[in-house]
């Protein structure tokens, strides 16, 4: 169709004439005005020539990885310079890294290092290194942990330690980036306190208290250690604590207030539960942290749940006033006047929470219903109906030490006592005991470490016992009827010499059996506990492997000639080619070789033992048990084992000599000493390294946490006529089990014998009186696993029976079962395998504990002199430097 058109427009005016288009040539010419002309205010300025040049120049000086952050946990933003290590006690260090030009993959190489030279192990012919996996992003952070032991000091227990971390390519190769971290090595009776609260700094108050701090005679650096190292992490996006269970054994006390239980990982909480299981303390302040953790990983374990808010006015706290308030003679204007610092409210009703208790749970006696508390196995959760930080009663009560120490720490009473006439005060224990003993500032315990060593005094008491049971017959002339007698004075007075050799040596007894060492304390790992000198022991009597007998030779040899000879010869004799027989006689000595080999479990240059022992000690209802296993591995010929732990938190070291035992490592490998590599890879570990000479043995130490099941191992109750019930939920079938307890009303030792004890069992137990209380059950000495008499061939027990049966060592209302089994445990695989394993666990079952005592205040306060003492302002003055620096 043909277009009209105007005179005065060309051919194109149509196309401008249409709306439509006028519209899209409109929007395109105002962006190519914008695109050419530029707007100061929509676009920035475009990258000139210099600039870009200079943005070139910082990205090609940049370093190709940040300088690492490594900060020791528990750990806060105060102290991480300090980065304070307690030797003996596994440690996990975290890692903060970032690679700056590329992506990178290798692993965190860690070592403990004094002077540039790798610190052995003590009592071993090792050192030891550490490595785990770690990616890094280009331009990332990345954090990861790494788990390291400080080993022990061998005599200079001042020299300096560095944690070394070394970033590493993947599968070896030359570090490309090396940092040392300088160590404070702490001493035997600190550890850490960790308070996780939303408002952290609100507990630095806690850093000045004598119970922190106690007060000693300032010329004495190591005494004047405190007793606590206070930890206050910033509570953001995660929390510095340790992930693995053996990396909290330097950690007493945790004090939670109002934070979120979810920020904590897994198995940061799995962790935490385990540390309570064994003798770890919890510290709940109650308001804003009982609703937070009623439907946490804790649910399971709170003395007491919020039924909703109070107001405490000072009348609440008349109790603990009248308990924990003693009267002071303080110097005022040059006069002494008497005073009595009690809980005051001047601001008004402090904020509270009304608790109601758990049925497992009690109030803490003397506090008013303010406090309650209830036993996780052999640790404690405690929680307050007010704030632990409200100042009226943190800051401004000036009795709250006594309170802390009493009733929230659950610690002796103490006395304050002048020092030698001076103005300095010293803190004493009001039993006497030694302030600094360990055993009083830690509650937490592991049997394996440190139960005490009285291996020599117990083999004495089983050879008294054997000589009774095993009198020597004699027919008697009349002539020796007098030395008989005197015999038997000499005797009696041997056994009277023993029993006070006992009291006297084993001081342990107040302290249920356990030890502490100089250097780690309590719950450090320990090569000389009575555990591990006993299962020692139990090796040496196990050693070597099982050779074939002189029947067994006879008959293999007589079978190999018979096949040689005659047999070989009349076969081939059958078919006619009696001069074959000369050929097959090197093949049948071949094959006779390799069935011998086969038949005696002995590859000829090759062979290979394993015998273990294990302890596994198991808490009240709970499903996981902490295994301690001891491995002796023997070969004929030098062999390199690996092995590999599926669980995540095990720990593994070679098993550091006896006194009496010498180092032959040198002679065997002509070095002084061998590097043992932990490898931590997801949730398996790996312990290589373990040289093995021709013809000899290495023993190593092994530990982990482990779930037996998804019920408790062991849950102990009376039934509903009243008896005592045991439910066993665990997966082995334990052999000579028995029972043992001390009544909480009489005191007296009782027993009860189950023998054999089947998976997912119940059974309701008697008891009765034992006839002699070192002998406890005569079924014990006719197994030929725990009697006094070793069976040849048979791993006997009888030494590691002997330090976990003490009765000496348990408290009223303390129960406690004994077993054993000869199945292995899961969670261990060495390679090379053994032909011959032998492997044998005792079982120790914590049934019940005592019941907590009574909290008692102290004797007085540290004003005894009438002034607050000279040391305060010392320490105060310390505080501010380590704060500062």
């Amino acid at each position: 169709m043909a277009l009209k058109t105007d005179s005065a427009r060309n051919e194109f005016t149509p196309l401008l004439a249409s709306p439509m288009r006028s519209k899209w040539l409109t929007f395109f010419l105002l962006f190519g005005m914008l695109a050419t002309t530029g707007c100061s205010g929509c676009f920035e300025g475009a990258e000139t020539v210099e600039e870009r040049q200079k943005r070139l120049e910082k990205e090609e000086t940049k370093e190709d990885f940040e300088p690492p952050k490594l900060n020791v946990l528990p750990s806060d933003d105060r102290k991480t310079r300090l980065n304070r290590v307690k030797p003996g006690h596994w440690t996990n260090v975290s890692t903060q890294m970032k690679a700056n030009n590329f992506d990178f993959r290798g692993e965190l190489y860690a070592y403990t290092v004094s002077q540039n030279v790798p610190v052995p192990i003590r009592d071993t012919d090792y050192y030891f290194s550490s490595t785990r996996p770690i990616a890094l992003p280009k331009g990332q952070d990345r954090w990861s942990d790494v788990l390291f032991y400080p080993p022990l000091f061998n005599q200079n227990t001042t020299a300096t330690r560095m944690f070394a971390c070394d970033l590493r390519p993947s599968g070896g190769g030359r570090p490309v980036l090396v940092e040392r971290l300088a160590t404070t090595r702490m001493h035997k009776q600190e550890y850490f306190m960790v308070a996780l609260s939303s408002s952290a700094d609100s507990y630095q108050f806690l850093e000045a208290t004598d119970v922190i701090r106690p007060l000693h005679d300032l010329n004495s650096a190591e005494e004047m250690a405190p007793h606590y190292r206070l930890i206050l992490p910033k509570v953001i996006d995660r929390v510095s604590v340790p992930e693995n269970s053996m990396a909290w054994t330097s950690i007493a006390y945790v004090i939670w207030d109002d934070i979120d239980p979810s920020l904590l990982s897994l198995e940061q909480q799995q962790a935490m539960v385990d540390w309570l299981h064994y003798g770890g303390q919890l510290i709940i302040s109650g308001p804003d942290s009982l609703n937070q953790l009623k439907l946490s990983f804790l649910a399971d374990y709170l003395p007491a749940e919020d039924t909703g808010s109070i107001e405490l006015e000072a009348d609440r706290f008349k109790e603990i006033n009248e308990a924990f308030v003693k009267e002071e003679r303080i110097w005022e204007q040059g006069v002494l006047n008497n005073y009595r610092y009690e809980i005051e409210l001047p601001g008004g009703a402090l904020r509270g929470v009304d608790l109601k208790l758990h049925p497992d749970a009690q109030y803490v006696p003397k506090t008013g219903d303010l406090v309650a508390e209830r036993h996780v196995g052999r640790g404690r959760i405690a929680v307050t109906a007010f704030q632990l930080r409200a100042p009226d009663v943190s800051r401004n009560w000036k009795n709250f030490d006594t309170f802390f120490n009493a009733v929230l720490l659950r610690r002796p009473a103490r006395d304050f006592k002048d020092s030698n006439g001076t103005a300095e005060i010293v803190t004493m224990w009001a039993d006497r005991e030694a302030f600094n003993d360990p055993r009083r500032v830690t509650s937490l315990r592991f049997m394996s470490r440190d139960l005490g060593n009285n291996l020599s005094i117990y083999q004495q008491r089983d050879a008294k016992l054997l000589a009774t049971l095993n009198p020597t017959v004699v027919d008697l002339e009349e002539d020796d009827i007098e030395d008989t007698r005197r015999q038997r004075e000499y005797e009696l007075q041997e056994e009277r010499d023993l029993r006070n050799a006992m009291q006297v040596s084993d001081s342990n007894n107040r302290y249920s059996g356990f030890s502490y060492d100089d250097q780690s304390g309590m719950a450090g790992w320990n090569d000389k506990s009575g555990i591990s000198a006993a299962a020692r022991e139990c090796l040496r009597d196990a050693a070597g492997i099982s050779i074939p007998n002189g029947n067994f030779v006879l008959r293999v040899t007589a079978g190999y000639l018979l096949v040689l000879v005659p047999l070989n010869w009349f076969v081939f004799w059958l078919i006619g080619r009696v001069e074959w027989a000369w050929i097959a006689a090197p093949i049948i000595a071949i094959f006779g070789a390799l069935f011998v080999i086969k038949l005696a479990e002995l590859d000829i240059g090759f062979a290979r033992s394993r015998t273990e022992i294990a302890f596994m000690e198991v808490q009240p209802n709970y499903h996981r048990a902490h295994l301690t296993r001891y491995t002796s591995l023997y070969t004929s010929l030098s062999t390199s084992y690996d092995m590999t732990f599926t669980e995540s938190t095990a720990v593994a070291l070679p098993f550091g000599r006896s006194q009496d035992a010498q180092s032959n490592q040198s002679r065997r490998f002509n070095s002084g000493f061998s590097e043992v590599h932990y490898h931590q890879e997801g949730g398996d570990i790996q312990l290589s390294g373990l040289q093995v000479a021709s013809n000899s043995s290495t023993m190593v130490h092994s530990e982990y946490f482990m779930s037996s099941s998804s019920q408790p191992v062991f849950q102990w109750k009376l039934n509903e006529e009243g008896k005592d019930q045991l439910t066993y939920g665990s997966t082995q079938t334990l052999h000579d089990v028995g029972i043992i307890r001390r009544n909480a009303e009489t005191s007296k030792i009782e027993v009860a014998w189950l023998g054999d004890l089947e998976p997912d069992s119940q059974q309701v137990v008697q008891f009765t009186k034992p006839f002699d209380e070192w002998q406890l059950f005569q079924e014990w000495l006719d197994s030929p696993v725990l009697s006094l008499d070793r069976t040849t061939g048979e791993v006997n027990l009888r030494h590691l029976l002997n330090t976990v049966k003490d009765a000496r060592h348990l408290g009223p209302g303390e129960t406690r079962l004994i077993g054993w089994t000869d199945e292995d445990m899961p969670g261990l695989t060495i390679s090379p395998a053994s032909s011959q394993r032998t492997i044998r666990t005792m079982v120790l079952g914590h049934l019940s504990y005592a019941e907590f005592p009574t909290p008692q205040a102290d004797l007085n306060t540290r004003r005894v002199g009438g002034q607050e003492p000279a040391q305060m302002q010392a320490y105060e003055l310390d505080l501010l430097e380590e704060a500062t620096n």
